[in-house]
């Protein structure tokens, strides 16, 4: 990659965890019953937007990065860490699996992304507070991946034309 190349990723790439922090803190809906600080969001549509725009290992970083700022924001807490973690795979995911345009390919990445999330933070939510707890917000992660899978692909078009302008 060139230097002038780098640069340009670089910039989206902050671009993008910039979005992906607005679109997780500014629409959000808390978990109703709740005191861990759990949240819905569709900040995961940016993430898997990102996994088209820049590529690994930038959209990780991008995607890790933007969602445990909104984290930190929202009083997010104990869920930070895994937040940093859990959507920076999911960045990487996505962008692996997009290396090859396509609506479909963009589609599956979404789709695995978003299982990605809902079983990191199931694990991270057992781990943390017990099964009961996990298996009860389990719907409202269900709810947040098909909420940021519907986003997404309704974005890929706009996103996908950006793309050769952008990078």
């Amino acid at each position: 990659m060139t230097r002038k190349n780098h640069t340009k990723t670089l910039a989206v790439s902050g671009i993008m965890a910039a979005l992906i922090f607005v679109f997780t803190a500014l629409v959000h809906i808390p978990v109703p019953g709740n005191t861990s600080g759990a949240y819905m969001n569709i900040g995961d549509s940016v993430i898997y937007c990102s996994g088209m725009l820049v590529g690994a290992p930038w959209a990780a970083a991008a995607s890790g990065i933007g969602s445990m700022l909104a984290d930190i924001l929202l009083g997010g807490g104990i869920y930070i860490p895994a937040t940093l973690v859990i959507k920076a795979l999911m960045g990487l995911v996505c962008a692996l699996l997009m290396k090859k345009a396509g609506l479909p390919k963009f589609i599956l990445a979404c789709v695995l992304g978003g299982a990605i999330m809902v079983a990191g933070y199931g694990i991270f939510e057992w781990v943390a507070f017990g099964w009961t707890y996990a298996v009860g917000t389990l719907v409202f992660n269900l709810i947040q991946w098909a909420a940021g899978v519907a986003v997404a692909v309704a974005l890929y078009y706009p996103v996908n034309r950006t793309k050769g302008l952008l990078i």
